[in-house]
């Protein structure tokens, strides 16, 4: 779309500068009077300010469009951005709490096989110090 409209402006000036050549080629190699001449230059000059006065409204309008365009577009991205951020916020969210809950059930796990251990170990402690005290006697 940019070369698009970068080849419609050269093409623009092309013809403004076209014009003005032509005008002045036309006027100065055309015998006329001074009078006549100084007219026609003033009527050359008014139809060239017309067209410069189009063509900047033409500029103006494309100006405008292009800057809805791109106002509208970094919208798009920046609403786009803030969707993908806030999911990847709350798929880190629950990956934290997954995290968390695995670990969680890993540590009651360990904890749950050292007091059974302690247990047997205490169990194994006292028939030892029950053995002992049986042979002692």
């Amino acid at each position: 779309m940019s070369n698009q409209d970068n080849g419609t402006g050269n093409f623009l000036t092309g013809i403004l500068v076209g014009s003005i050549v032509g005008a002045a080629t036309a006027l100065l190699v055309t015998p006329k009077s001074g009078r006549e001449l100084r007219s026609d230059l003033c009527d050359q000059i008014d139809v060239l300010r017309e067209k410069s006065g189009e063509w900047k409204e033409t500029v103006m309008e494309k100006g405008s469009d292009f800057t809805s365009t791109a106002m509208e577009k970094t919208s798009q991205i920046r609403q786009s951005a803030m969707e993908k951020g806030s999911s990847l916020a709350e798929t880190v969210k629950d990956k934290a709490d997954q995290f968390r809950n695995t670990t969680k059930t890993a540590i009651d796990e360990v904890a749950e096989n050292v007091n059974k251990s302690a247990d047997d170990v205490q169990d194994t402690i006292q028939k030892t110090v029950d053995l002992t005290a049986d042979h002692t006697k």
